[in-house]
This record gives structure tokens, C-alpha cells and sequence, in this order.
């Protein structure tokens, strides 16, 4: 089961019908729906494994209030998205490495899911649609621990590493990116 921190929805709808209209282009239902219920999200200790392609999801990309790197407005920014629109797909969330997990949208791939290697700039379609891409992802209920169970979990274990203020100030971003969001199971 998909779990994952959702965006902010709020505008969501116009940002769909707007994006549609501006790339002549149409979602499936499903992912439709999944952006309207959740705008993408980040998704931490999640994986999938789909015909012999394996790898982990760090977030899904979304509209207007979803983080900035994850937001569809930096890929059309930043000319990623029209390079994929020519392959008829589009990204719909991108794993720890940099790679991208794609859905179709043209008449010939409508609604299959696609991995894009992107060292390889190579395509790989997986045969599946988007509800069985949710369906088979795997993910871990993750708590987002404090400071202090970070330093007292590397005490339990005798770790070595030095306890850096650098160190507490990267776990208070962590910290800080989660406080208010709820991790959720998605639903379709």
C-alpha cells in the first residue's frame, strides 16, 4: 500500500483544468482523482517492483502548494516537462536517483506507466495502468522521530558519528518539511 504525506489541495481543480487546456492534453480519471484527493505528495520508505524494474519512489509530483522540487510548475519552469510531453507522457513522481516513474497520455499509451532512466535517457514501459502501479507500490509507515530519539537511537547502537550542530540543523529540516502532515494510505 501507497502511504504518503500529501500536498496541499487547495486550488487543485483550476490547476488541473489549466494545465489540460494550456497542454491540450487529458488525465486519466484515476490520477485525476488521485491529484484532487491528495496533489501528489512525498512518499518515504517506498518501493515498487514491477516486471523486473525495481526501484523506490521519494515523491509525487503535484500542483500549486506542493513542494517546490516536486511541483509541476518547476518542471515546466525548467523545461523538463515538454521533452516528456513529446514522448506523450508526463512525470508523475521520481524516485531517490533522479529517475522519473511516467504516464501516458496518448492514445497508443493512455494511462500505462513508464520508467524514465535518466542517465540512460531511456524509456522502459511497464505494462501497467496507474491504479496497479498504487496497488503494487510498498511503503513503510514512517514516523518522523525528533532530535532527541536521533541521538538517543545512535546511543542504543554505539554509533560512532559525531552529533554536528550541521547534523541537528539537516534533521530539523527533516523535521521541520513533516511538522502538520498526517502520512496517509492513498485511496482510489
Amino acid at each position: 500500500m501507497l502511504r504518503i504525506f500529501p500536498y496541499d489541495t487547495e486550488g487543485v481543480e483550476q490547476a488541473i483544468a489549466d494545465f489540460e487546456s494550456n497542454f491540450k492534453i487529458k488525465f486519466p480519471e484515476k490520477y485525476k482523482e488521485f491529484l484532487l484527493k491528495y496533489n501528489g505528495g512525498d512518499s518515504l520508505q517506498t518501493s515498487f517492483s514491477i516486471n523486473r524494474k525495481n526501484s523506490d519512489i521519494r515523491a509525487f509530483y503535484g500542483f500549486n502548494k506542493a513542494s517546490k522540487y516536486n511541483n509541476f510548475q518547476y518542471l515546466i519552469d525548467n523545461g523538463f516537462l515538454e521533452e516528456f510531453l513529446d514522448r506523450g507522457f508526463i512525470p508523475i513522481a521520481k524516485d531517490s536517483f533522479g529517475n522519473s516513474i511516467l504516464l501516458g497520455l496518448t492514445e497508443k499509451n493512455f494511462n500505462k506507466i513508464a520508467f524514465f532512466d535518466h542517465e540512460g535517457q531511456v524509456v522502459k514501459p511497464l505494462e501497467i495502468s496507474f491504479e496497479d502501479l498504487i496497488s503494487k507500490i510498498k511503503s513503510k509507515k514512517k514516523k518522523i522521530r525528533t532530535i532527541e530519539e536521533r541521538i538517543a537511537d545512535m546511543k542504543a547502537v554505539g554509533s560512532k558519528n559525531e552529533i554536528t550542530p550541521r547534523l541537528k540543523e539537516i534533521w530539523q529540516e527533516e523535521i521541520d518539511k513533516y511538522a502538520g502532515r498526517e502520512q496517509v494510505i492513498v485511496k482510489l
